[in-house]
């Protein structure tokens, strides 16, 4: 019998000690300065306005892509890519490619 009432005693005391520690844990914790800390808007906190603000940044950041591209390309071309001569007709690749494909390559300047 005493070993349930003890168990009683410190399940019912537990949830007391456990409060009071997160009580004490909030009052040191610094708190937030600004509005955003303060004042949550609840239409942002749902995931269709959520999936829309990340659709909208990344056509922000396509729309920057395209201001500032030169090429297609994500890097620059490579300096290696000939014309090449094959049996099919004329495509454009590197030279290393050309030959292993029996093609006769050229430059691609002209």
């Amino acid at each position: 019998m005493l070993p349930f009432a003890l168990a009683f005693l410190l399940s019912a005391s537990s949830g007391c000690m456990v409060m009071d520690e997160m009580d004490s844990a909030a009052a040191k914790m610094p708190a937030r300065k600004g509005k955003a800390a303060t004042e949550v808007a609840p239409a942002e906190a749902t995931p269709a306005t959520a999936g829309a603000q990340r659709q909208n940044a990344l056509l922000e950041q396509s729309k920057q892509w395209w201001d500032r591209a030169t090429s297609l390309a994500p890097t620059e071309m490579e300096s290696s890519i000939v014309r090449c001569r094959l049996r099919e007709g004329t495509h454009f690749m590197s030279r290393d490619d050309c030959l292993s494909q029996g093609g006769v390559p050229g430059s691609s300047s002209g």
